[in-house]
């Protein structure tokens, strides 16, 4: 009788044992169903882990991010260096703009003597007499 138990039940003992196993695990809490964060996040884990990986398209792209990161990093920290110690530049467009200021005040000057002079030669044919009327008196708003 037990033989034949044996022969005809595998496939039962199976399930039962399988509802067993399932059974303990609803208990403690195993068989519950995945979390959404589970249920994303491995595909995404999965792509992941085959793609970063030596050789493939997407860990080279990152790699060339990252050398590109590091290298404009280098570059901008050396142009600050450079212009900070040795860019003298500044110093060359302050001396021209000093050297503009003075030629601007010594033409202002010049200027200035020209119009004083202007000024002295036409006092000097300066004729009061001319600005009177005909046989009127000279006004004393146009005296000297």
């Amino acid at each position: 009788l037990a033989a034949l138990q044996w022969s005809i039940s595998p496939r039962v003992a199976q399930l039962r044992v399988t509802r067993a196993s399932t059974m303990a695990q609803q208990i403690e809490g195993s068989a519950a169903k995945p979390s959404l964060f589970s249920r994303v996040g491995t595909p995404i884990a999965n792509f992941a882990r085959s793609n970063l990986r030596p050789g493939a398209g997407l860990y080279s792209l990152g790699f060339g991010v990252a050398a590109g990161v590091a290298i404009s990093g280098l570059v901008y920290v050396g142009r600050t260096f450079q212009v900070m110690l040795f860019d003298h530049e500044y110093y060359k467009l302050q001396s021209r703009k000093r050297y503009y200021e003075k030629q601007l005040i010594f033409t202002r000057e010049q200027e200035e003597t020209q119009s004083a002079h202007y000024l002295a030669s036409m006092a000097a044919e300066y004729d009061p007499a001319a600005t009177r009327m005909p046989f009127k008196p000279l006004d004393a708003k146009y005296r000297f």
